[in-house]
């Protein structure tokens, strides 16, 4: 039987109840869909400290530490990277690519886990366990974990869902050619991992994504850019993303509808999610909004009402106004 898998925005509702309840908790995820980005912001936002271990990278002695002689017994002195006693008070130990360490780093994983001690070393109170790692069909070095070690813990089966990365992608910038074009093709947020034999080993995930987004804030000529997008997301979804950016750029004029100077509005649906991107992304304020309302009562009735969806997720400020009130006394029903 397949477990449910949930969502990013979903993971960060239940993994604040596990930090509260403290309970030990594995994250499963294929590669790049936000796992440890996640975990780090939830530090970030509890004003928890977070210490980061690649568990991939240590051997078993590296956890318990090194024996030393005092007072004529050996004596076990901790790794320096694990959280001491009198230092920061409340934080998050994450252990992460813990399905790739080898098996003996993960049999030194059980007493820590389950009774916060490794040795003589013991886990200041106030800190919390959260695990990581790749599902075992992801073509990664991944082991399968000793029973005794899954029932130490809570696990939870993450993957990429396009709603969650489209409100991250507006509040942090993504670039409109990439919002738009996961719009017209959400499958391709996250595609399978090719096999051994592909000549092109690059894929699509939200990390892929986001590295091509970086790339295009600097150089958004995609002319000179086909070997690196080739090269981040795979040569299929590349050739589709310049086919897609070929239509961005065949836009109405973004600022004049904006400035309430036109409403022209393409037909095809390809068109469609690239405009919704760019007015979402040159969106900057109220008197923009208005004007909003206004355009979108020529949109067909789906990418109305995704349009302002959007525009709430990049300024919630927009339900003070009147011309909010009146759209939504003609469209609410479609997003309550």
């Amino acid at each position: 039987m397949i477990t449910p898998a949930i969502g990013t925005k979903e993971l960060y509702t239940q993994l604040n109840i596990l930090l509260q309840s403290d309970t030990p908790v594995f994250i499963h995820g294929s590669p790049g869909i936000g796992k440890s980005y996640i975990v780090n912001d939830i530090a970030r936002r509890n004003g928890l400290e977070i210490i980061d271990v690649r568990l991939s990278q240590l051997d078993a002695v590296d956890l318990r530490g090194i024996p030393t002689i005092s007072n004529d017994q050996t004596k076990w002195m901790p790794p320096v990277f694990l959280p001491k006693e009198g230092e920061a008070q409340e934080g998050i130990l994450f252990l992460d690519e813990l399905n790739s360490a080898p098996l003996s780093v993960q049999a030194a994983i059980y007493q820590l886990v389950l009774d916060r001690k490794i040795g003589e070393y013991s886990l200041p109170k106030g800190w919390h366990i959260v695990c990581a790692g790749n599902k075992i069909d992801d073509r990664g070095i991944v082991f399968k974990l000793p029973s005794p070690l899954i029932n130490r813990m809570i696990h939870i089966v993450l993957e990429a869902k396009f709603d969650d990365f489209k409100a991250w992608a507006i509040l942090n910038s993504i670039h409109p050619f990439i919002v738009g074009f996961l719009g017209f093709r959400p499958d391709l947020l996250s595609s399978e991992i090719p096999s051994a034999s592909e000549t092109n080993p690059a894929f699509c995930t939200p990390r892929a994504w986001s590295m091509l987004s970086n790339i295009l804030d600097i150089h958004e000529d995609t002319s000179a850019l086909h070997p690196i997008i080739y090269g981040t997301v795979g040569y299929a979804a590349g050739i589709e993303f310049l086919s897609f950016v070929k239509v961005y750029k065949n836009l109405p004029n973004i600022d004049a509808i904006l400035a309430g100077e036109s409403q022209s509005v393409p037909e095809e649906p390809s068109a469609l999610y690239a405009l919704c991107a760019a007015l979402i992304e040159k969106y900057k304020e109220h008197t923009h909004a208005d004007h909003l309302f206004a355009y979108v009562q020529g949109l067909p009735v789906e990418f109305n009402v995704m349009l302002i969806k959007d525009l709430i997720t990049k300024d919630e400020s927009i339900a003070e106004l009147g011309s909010f009130d009146r759209w939504m006394e003609d469209f609410g029903e479609y997003i309550i």
